[in-house]
């Protein structure tokens, strides 16, 4: 059973195909993969900022742990070379992370989660290895397996993805070892915690591979729920609802670009009829067929087919002017109808047929303002015999979205 059908979806769709194809290296297929690292962005977000104020709580409470173990106020300033050394990594770790948190804060860039957490945690890591180095070196304690922290760290939710999140973990552990052999004397490196650090990053690895998998599973699901949603179980078009999810932004894009949208409201004729006479499974595979050449016209990126309901459909065309909207309607009027679908009980033809009307959407115009004066010629067109189009006559000027 493939992954699609097992959760109950059907496997039409982009994001069926792709949870049937799997994505055992971590990456989906073309522009899938960058909605899904805006999600992820936007999704850990809050935890990143989370995760470095209790990163920056710890390194402030160590800070005064420092302060009052090692006497450094009774000392100051004349203190060790090795001290000055600590307090300066605790000083950098503390700047790193306010800076971070501001950032994320202040300019709401999901985009920058992902260097920015880098940034944080590579930070930890560096001033952590020296703090830990230089403590183990005066033998003012061991603290060394906090380095392991930082690299279980780099898996947790930071807006990172797993190609990313290992990069930074086998960083850390670079960074470890480099500080560990160039500040150690030989006889403190201790080869145990190298393996040790090793391991971790294996196991860590290997937990934030299958956390990914998991969520790049929920996220397929999510966006075959939603296209479900906003999809016509018959036809496979836009339903209402999703014309009426992307219609704003359509529109949105139009103004920016100075361009025309064109609305097509069409509707079957006699179908009341062909059900009657073929039956409703008949009707059914009718209205598929004339739903795929509708599809057929809905060519651009920004182009909504779309089943309004029972017999009716719209389609929306971006940057369509006035010529171009009756030229689409009158070809989509005789596709149709070449179709050859037979419709014995029809009054105008053999074959099934349809009746469309057309306009222009003008600024600030609400859809269903659009749909009410396309209705209107739609109902203009059936009343002049079906089986014709009756498109507004508007300057394209007038029209612009």
């Amino acid at each position: 059973m493939n992954s699609s059908s097992q959760f109950g979806f059907s496997r039409t769709g982009r994001y069926a195909r792709q949870l049937d194809a799997g994505f055992g290296w971590l990456r989906f297929q073309g522009e899938m993969e960058r909605e899904y690292a805006v999600q992820i962005d936007t999704d850990q977000r809050r935890p990143a900022m989370l995760s470095a104020a209790l990163s920056l709580v710890f390194i402030i409470l160590f800070g005064v742990s420092d302060l009052v173990r090692l006497p450094l106020v009774e000392r100051f300033p004349d203190l060790a070379a090795d001290v000055w050394g600590i307090l300066a990594s605790r000083l950098a770790t503390i700047v790193v992370l306010l800076g971070c948190l501001y950032i994320c804060y202040r300019q709401h860039g999901a985009s920058r989660v992902a260097p920015l957490s880098m940034a944080a945690v590579l930070t930890l890591a560096v001033c952590g290895a020296v703090s830990v180095c230089l403590y183990k070196r005066n033998h003012l304690g061991d603290a060394e397996f906090a380095q392991l922290l930082f690299v279980m760290g780099a898996f947790s939710p930071l807006g990172l993805r797993f190609r990313s999140s290992f990069a930074l973990a086998a960083g850390v552990v670079a960074v470890t070892f480099a500080l560990r052999y160039s500040l150690l004397p030989m006889e403190l490196q201790g080869h145990q915690f190298s393996a040790m650090l090793v391991l971790t990053l294996i196991f860590s690895a290997t937990g934030g591979y299958f956390r990914e998998r998991a969520h790049r599973e929920q996220f397929l699901l999510r966006c075959l729920l939603k296209e479900q949603a906003s999809r016509d179980p018959l036809t496979g078009l836009a339903n209402r609802r999703g014309l009426d999810e992307r219609l704003e932004t359509i529109r949105t894009q139009a103004r920016r670009e100075n361009v025309p949208i064109g609305l097509l409201l069409l509707d079957v004729d006699f179908f009341k009829r062909y059900n009657d006479r073929y039956g409703h499974q008949a009707g059914d595979l009718a209205l598929q067929r004339v739903a795929a050449c509708l599809d057929a016209f809905a060519r651009g990126p920004l182009d909504i087919a779309c089943r309004m309901g029972g017999e009716e459909f719209a389609l929306v065309l971006y940057d369509c002017g006035v010529a171009s909207l009756k030229d689409r309607a009158d070809q989509l009027c005789a596709d149709v109808r070449g179709l050859r679908i037979d419709h014995a009980t029809s009054d105008i033809c053999a074959f099934v047929t349809v009746s469309i009307g057309g306009v222009l959407l003008l600024p600030q115009e609400t859809a269903w303002s659009a749909l009410d004066r396309a209705d209107q010629l739609l109902y203009e067109a059936k009343r002049e015999g079906r089986d014709r189009t009756s498109v507004e006559r508007l300057l394209p000027a007038a029209a612009v979205a």
